[in-house]
């Protein structure tokens, strides 16, 4: 399914420990893939692990996924560690013989900021953090989706518009020739008896339908628009970087064909297919 690149999702992770975690991915527009992961220090042990799973479910874009603490939720985890520490050291203190009021708080905060959550709640943190990381990023595509089925509609009938454009392009290139031999008849009237028979009115005749014929960019035209048309039914989840290539090939296309009319007409189609392209080329940008 179609993507866009640009979307937004927040998730509240479950308790654990007492603690709990905000996760937020956010997303713009970029021709590759720019991962940005921020993470609470007490978390850096995961970094890895959540960059593959961003790295495998998006392909372009540049991503900024926040995961920290929820408001409040820090100190009241560290309070309970503090009470197990405070117990603890207090007995070790009894035992060794040592003054028990250098059991303070300094003395304790310092000896909470040592234990890592790795250390005391590692499985059951990572679990729960890739959980939420999932559950923020099925939230994140389903936005993604969305948006770039809405892209996908409008590109198609823009598409729709260039291939009519294309027919009557065609259509009027037809005639080409023809008007051009009436018109050069006409001129070497009065100095040619039976221009109509005359060798060199067939040659040139011949030669400038050589010249403005855009049989080939129509056929070409066609088949990136059959391309583009078969991307949108396709699974592939990043179509992007075709897309564009497409779009540009297009436009190449287009322009040979405005390059080579003779005609006001072919070239004023033509003027409008570009001008639908570039439509197209915008909103290109904005799919994975």
């Amino acid at each position: 399914m179609t993507r866009s690149m640009t979307a937004y999702a927040r998730v509240l992770s479950e308790e654990v420990g007492g603690l709990s975690w905000v996760c937020e991915i956010h997303s713009v527009n970029r021709k590759v893939l720019d991962l940005h992961l921020h993470l609470s220090k007490e978390l850096l042990f995961l970094d890895i692990e959540l960059r593959k799973m961003l790295s495998s479910a998006v392909h372009r874009g540049q991503i900024n996924v926040k995961i920290h603490f929820r408001n409040g939720t820090r100190g009241q985890a560290t309070l309970p560690l503090l009470k197990k520490l405070k117990k603890e050291w207090i007995a070790i203190s009894k035992e060794l013989g040592f003054d028990t009021a250098q059991v303070d708080l300094p003395f304790l905060l310092e000896q909470a900021g040592r234990i890592s959550l790795e250390d005391s709640l590692g499985p059951k943190v990572q679990s729960e953090i890739k959980n939420t990381l999932k559950r923020a990023l099925d939230t994140f595509i389903k936005m993604k989706e969305a948006e770039g089925k809405a892209l996908a509609e409008d590109i198609k009938k823009r598409l729709k518009i260039l291939l009519d454009l294309t027919s009557k392009i065609e259509k009027q290139a037809e005639s080409g020739p023809a008007k051009y031999r009436e018109k050069l008849i006409e001129k070497l009237s009065d100095l040619l008896r039976s221009a109509e028979e005359d060798e060199r009115v067939l040659k040139e005749v011949a030669l400038f339908a050589e010249k403005i014929d855009v049989t080939e960019e129509l056929i070409r035209l066609r088949s990136h628009i059959k391309q583009i048309e078969d991307l949108f039914q396709a699974r592939e989840k990043s179509i992007g970087r075709t897309l564009d290539f497409l779009t540009q090939e297009m436009l190449r296309e287009i322009n040979t064909i405005a390059s080579k009319s003779q005609d006001l007409s072919i070239t004023k189609m033509a003027v409008e297919g570009k001008a639908e392209l570039e439509k197209i080329r915008e909103q290109v940008q904005n799919i994975e």
